[in-house]
């Protein structure tokens, strides 16, 4: 018998730690997302309490106002942990693993599925072996860098081509991405970044459409989400600035292409989703390809977009395993499009991190 069901069956509510904060760059988004999560746990069913993970990677009750011992005294004071932290180490598949370690219930992909989903070269690799389109890439790590410059810039000229997109391997929030036109700001780009980044990846650019899309998991069976097409507003692509900032981007749910390429879209997700064997929940990004046509109103049918299309191609970009759950996030959003409350959307993702 499950906890959940277990604890259904003595009329007792849940006790929840909420996880959030860490030392990575996401840390202020995470503490937003961890605090959307304990205001919208239904109260009848939980006992949510916030725990922040602190700069020097301690866990700190935040109303209690004590460190956490999860080793000793502490292991059995919840009966799961919500994990919502961002970036490491909370999506990398090393909290996972501690908990494991300790036999804690925790909400949320695995050890292995964070560190893959986390990883874009790993990821990517996932992608292929599952004949899922992802962009052409190559990467490199800071020595590779140092020693074969000219071998890295010679592969980007006949492999990648430019523009091209520069971007770490294990960061999240399109933290440290730049889309670079030529070789000489490809060389500086990489110059500046790989110092805080040790390992990078340069990948083809793609013009078109940046989409999203969540997955559920509802009594055991997947549910694809409506899909959302993403306008960033404050920068030439869905950067930190677009994803956080108040007005920083534009959520089209459902997004207004073509039903087809909707379906498309929920389907590559459903496939990313089983791929690196998530749980709960993820959200894939996806890139749809396109060249604009000129368009007459009175050819649309009615029930498909005003947004035409000559050609088309989409691309898995990356799977979130711990999506952001802010104001602005995706996931919630398009969850509250297809009659899933804020509420039910955290109580189904606990319920599937309990059997």
């Amino acid at each position: 018998m499950s906890v959940y069901f277990l604890y259904k069956f003595m009329a007792k509510k849940l006790r929840v730690g909420v996880l959030m904060g860490g030392p990575s760059v996401e840390s202020k988004v995470s503490l937003v997302t961890g605090q959307a999560v304990v205001n919208n746990l239904d109260k009848k069913k939980y006992i949510p309490t916030a725990i922040e993970m602190t700069k020097d990677s301690r866990f700190y009750l935040v109303k209690a106002k004590r460190y956490l011992d999860f080793i000793n005294k502490d292991r059995k004071l919840f009966d799961i942990i919500f994990i919502a932290l961002h970036g490491t180490p909370g999506e990398d598949g090393t909290v996972q693993g501690m908990f494991e370690a300790l036999g804690i219930c925790y909400t949320g992909a695995n050890t292995l599925s964070s560190s893959l989903a986390m990883n874009k070269v790993f990821s990517a690799q996932v992608y292929f072996a599952n004949k899922l389109p992802y962009p052409k890439f190559i990467h490199v790590k800071k020595d590779g860098w140092k020693h074969h410059k000219k071998e890295v810039l010679k592969e980007v000229r006949n492999k990648i081509k430019y523009p091209a997109v520069v971007k770490p391997v294990d960061q999240g929030s399109a933290v440290g991405v730049s889309i670079v036109k030529h070789e000489r700001e490809l060389t500086a780009v990489i110059d500046s970044t790989i110092k805080k980044f040790p390992w990078i990846m340069i990948q083809k650019f793609v013009a078109g459409d940046e989409a999203t899309c969540g997955v559920l998991e509802v009594n055991g069976e997947l549910l694809a989400l409506p899909p959302t097409r993403i306008v960033a507003n404050l920068g030439k692509f869905y950067d930190y600035a677009s994803k956080y900032k108040p007005g920083g981007s534009t959520h089209i749910c459902p997004a207004d292409f073509p039903l087809a390429i909707n379906k498309k879209i929920q389907k590559l997700a459903l496939l990313a989703h089983k791929a690196l064997r998530c749980r709960g929940m993820s959200r894939t990004d996806i890139f749809v390809a396109r060249e604009p046509v000129s368009f007459s109103p009175s050819k649309s049918s009615g029930h498909e977009t005003s947004r035409p299309f000559k050609s088309i191609g989409l691309y898995v970009l990356e799977t979130n395993t711990i999506p952001g759950m802010t104001p602005t996030s995706l996931l919630p959003e398009a969850a509250a499009k297809a009659g899933i409350s804020f509420s039910k959307m955290l109580d189904l993702i606990i319920k599937a991190s309990l059997f």
